[in-house]
């Protein structure tokens, strides 16, 4: 199988510092495939050697099956968005998006028809005129993104070009860019430090840490069962993180009292970790049903979050963090002080052994 993008133990050097670590990546054809980590991870070193603005001091970069490691920029059939855009302030719409097709001495008359596509698909058609100041944040990303496509690139790189928008605008975008992605069927490679963004638009994510690639997966999968608990952390608005040790197959002593959690016999006597998504603990004076784990605590603070209502409540010395969603109205808000059960099931533990 040929893939659109394929990095074979990449790694890459500043000085001392190894930015890129090892990473191995196949990107299929069409896909939305995310970079996701915090600042200095490696993700835009990465992003950089796929364009082949930087090369790697070990490793081999692949495009389309063919050898591209030591391949110019202009020569690797690549488009690019960054979070500046450099747009050219002295043309109008129009003129930025043809820019690449005139460079490439396209007949006038395809120009024409190409850039009428374009507009359509980002839905600035109307606009082919305006200045590029007279254009809002959303706008100028859109023009971007046309520019970058018209010339029918096979692989989209993009490195945090949602970043300068606010946050309403960045929201819109999202869903702009993923629409964008699934009609002209390009490959996108995307850059972010902003878990929503990867979360909403990619088929898959790549999670990096300290050049190191974590996992790899579809956002469903990374959220339900991360592979360590850096992924587990970074992923997610919050999680309950529960250290302990396993002592015998599915249970795990903690600080709160034994927890039960779906596992085998192979984790006796190690130390692990029980991460529960918030929205995943039942709460009340009571909590009834078949619910393996079931804790007394009170609520140290109740935050009113519009679609759902966060608790944090004391079990033992723990602080859990609980999300209660407006299902049928709230029959009651609990306020500090309130006593209360917290429990969950056993498959709404994710057992992490690293």
């Amino acid at each position: 199988m040929s893939y659109a993008v394929e990095l074979i133990n990449i790694s890459k050097y500043f000085g001392d510092v190894r930015a890129v670590d090892n990473v191995s990546l196949k990107v299929r054809k069409n896909e939305f495939f995310s970079l996701l980590g915090p600042s200095g991870c490696g993700k835009t070193t990465t992003l950089r050697i796929i364009a082949g603005l930087e090369e790697p001091d070990k490793g081999i970069v692949k495009l389309d099956g063919k050898d591209v490691t030591y391949v110019p920029t202009h020569k690797r059939n690549i488009g690019m968005v960054f979070q500046t855009l450099a747009l050219f302030p002295h043309m109008n719409v129009y003129e930025n998006i043809a820019f690449g097709l005139r460079m490439r001495r396209v007949p006038e008359s395809e120009i024409r028809r190409r850039v009428r596509e374009m507009l359509e698909i980002v839905r600035l058609t109307g606009l082919e005129h305006r200045r590029i100041h007279q254009l809002s944040g959303g706008q100028r990303q859109r023009v971007a993104l046309a520019r970058a496509l018209i010339v029918q690139p096979a692989v989209l790189l993009l490195d945090e070009p949602l970043g300068a928008l606010d946050l309403k605008i960045r929201q819109r975008m999202m869903v702009e860019l993923k629409r964008v992605q699934r009609e002209v069927g390009t490959t996108f490679i995307y850059v972010t430090h902003d878990q929503t963004e990867a979360m909403v638009m990619s088929d898959r994510i790549a999670v990096m840490k300290d050049g190191v690639i974590q996992q790899v997966g579809a956002p469903y999968e990374i959220y339900m069962r991360p592979r360590n608990r850096f992924v587990a952390n970074f992923i997610g608005e919050a999680i309950n993180m529960l250290e302990g040790t396993y002592i015998e197959p599915g249970v795990v002593e903690t600080s709160i009292g034994n927890v039960r959690v779906e596992g085998g016999a192979e984790y006796v006597g190690r130390r692990v970790a029980v991460a529960i998504r918030p929205e995943k603990i039942l709460i009340g004076e009571e909590v009834s049903g078949d619910v393996d784990n079931v804790f007394s605590g009170r609520i140290l603070m109740t935050i009113f979050r519009g679609a759902f209502v966060e608790y944090r409540v004391d079990v033992a010395g723990f602080e859990f963090i609980v999300f209660k969603p407006h299902v049928g109205g709230l029959a009651r808000i609990y306020q500090a002080g309130d006593v209360v059960k917290v429990g969950w099931i056993k498959e709404g533990g994710i057992l992490l052994v690293d």
